[in-house]
């Protein structure tokens, strides 16, 4: 449900301190005998007035206290202890675990609130074998031109092209849920929405004990099979590939810190 500010207001508290209109992203409060006025053509409904209104006259619950968020140290060590797993379980989570790793996305963050992201959920071995099927066809097609021994050669994938070849699902890693992250082809952010909820979701599948995979080649393959396109996420563009379940292998020793750079302007 979609906020609505006009509906949501209740003026028995208010000061008049026209904080909402200050933190209105898109100028759709404006304060007129000393109460908020609604321009609800121009509302994103992303509830900043509520959020940040002293009197509470939006009937907001309140945030955490402090003590309740994770801490700077404490999310740092989550960080360390996720590593992207490669060696899944042949343990299926069920569809209220999904749910539950996916509710997150409540949380995350879209461009003016556009709020577009769609999840196309893929879970089973059916149902990933199915989504490997059309790929192993590809393969073959390629094998027959001799066009996978070049793809092979000039990108280094000849043993990768090699364990798909003989079977190995070097795609998916045997993992049991797939995890497509679509946005709208119209939205004003491009694909960094998505990108977003699908790094809020690895995040929380981590602190509930599933293990992540960042897929880049299945994002390719997506765009070379229309098989994988469903009807349900026309309209919309892929923006990530997140394989998911409960790993075989746990990480036990944190790595090694990577290398950035910051460069001051």
């Amino acid at each position: 449900m979609r906020f609505s500010p006009e509906s949501s207001f209740d003026q028995t508290d208010c000061t008049g301190c026209s904080i909402c209109e200050k933190v209105c992203p898109s100028d759709a409060i404006e304060i007129l005998n000393g109460y908020p006025f609604f321009k609800i053509d121009k509302c994103i409904a992303c509830g900043h007035c509520g959020v940040f209104c002293p009197a509470n006259c939006f009937g907001f619950d309140r945030v955490p206290d402090s003590e309740d968020i994770c801490s700077s140290e404490k999310y740092l060590k989550l960080l360390e202890a996720r590593r992207s797993i490669r060696h899944f379980s042949t343990m299926t989570p069920s569809e209220e675990e999904i749910s539950n790793v996916l509710s997150v996305l409540s949380q995350s963050p879209t461009g003016v609130n556009n709020q577009g992201i769609t999840i196309r959920v893929v879970r089973g071995t059916e149902a990933v074998e199915e989504l490997l099927r059309p790929v192993k066809k590809l393969l073959r097609i390629l094998d027959c031109t001799g066009i996978s021994f070049l793809i092979g050669k000039l990108t280094g994938m000849s043993a990768y092209l090699r364990k798909l070849r003989e079977g190995s699902d070097v795609i998916f890693r045997e993992a049991l849920v797939v995890l497509f992250f679509h946005v709208p082809r119209s939205n004003i952010t491009g694909r960094t929405d998505g990108i977003i909820a699908a790094a809020t979701v690895m995040q929380h599948a981590v602190t509930l004990g599933y293990g992540t995979l960042w897929n880049g080649i299945a994002e390719k393959f997506y765009l070379l099979l229309p098989s994988w396109h469903s009807s349900d996420t026309k309209g919309t563009r892929l923006t990530a590939v997140l394989c998911m379940g409960y790993p075989e292998i746990t990480p036990k020793w944190k790595a090694p810190a990577r290398d950035y750079l910051i460069k001051q302007y």
